[in-house]
């Protein structure tokens, strides 16, 4: 009896240092700052809250998607990509939706190097979504991007702020 509870117990630690390493992470370059990429796990909490926020009103996103209007463009989607060792969100255009899944192309260098690139084609489920974005050129607003709000939490205060002014982001979440 001992012994299967401390094999449990063993096995639930397993599970829980596989699940860990095995969390992808998301990454963006830095505008401006030459070769900077700013990397996060997405277990942070922040990254967490604006995953959260994402889902929460990605029905609205693709409301839009299917009815732009003229001034509305660059519509993405970021999303999973796993692999051996981890993974990474991986922001994802001119996505179309299939039977049963969606795709697009990756649409981001891929941080570190793996079995994509950009310009890949790229197919995921909407589950996988964990965030989206489009630019309205009339209002000169970025809307969505709340993962990318959660990276510039890494960035220098003056250029993070810098890029929520520049593309009038909102990072409440």
């Amino acid at each position: 009896m001992k012994t299967a509870r401390l094999l449990l117990c063993v096995g639930s630690l397993a599970c829980t240092f596989a699940f860990a390493a095995a969390t992808p992470r998301v990454s963006t370059k830095l505008p401006g700052k030459k070769g900077q990429v700013l990397t996060m796990f997405a277990d942070e909490p922040v990254m967490l809250r604006a995953i959260r926020r994402a889902r929460a009103e990605l029905d609205d996103f693709f409301r839009v998607v299917d009815s732009p209007k003229s001034y509305q463009s660059n519509f993405s989607v970021r999303v999973a990509m796993r692999e051996a060792g981890g993974g990474e969100y991986l922001w994802i255009s001119g996505f179309r939706e299939g039977d049963t899944l969606y795709e697009g192309v990756v649409d981001q260098d891929v941080h570190p190097p793996s079995a994509f690139k950009r310009g890949d084609k790229f197919t995921f489920k909407r589950a996988d979504i964990v965030d989206w974005t489009y630019t309205d050129t009339r209002e000169g607003r970025v809307h969505g991007a709340y993962t990318e709000c959660a990276l510039l939490t890494l960035a220098p205060a003056d250029v993070a702020q810098k890029i929520r002014t520049e593309h009038k982001i909102d990072c409440d979440f």
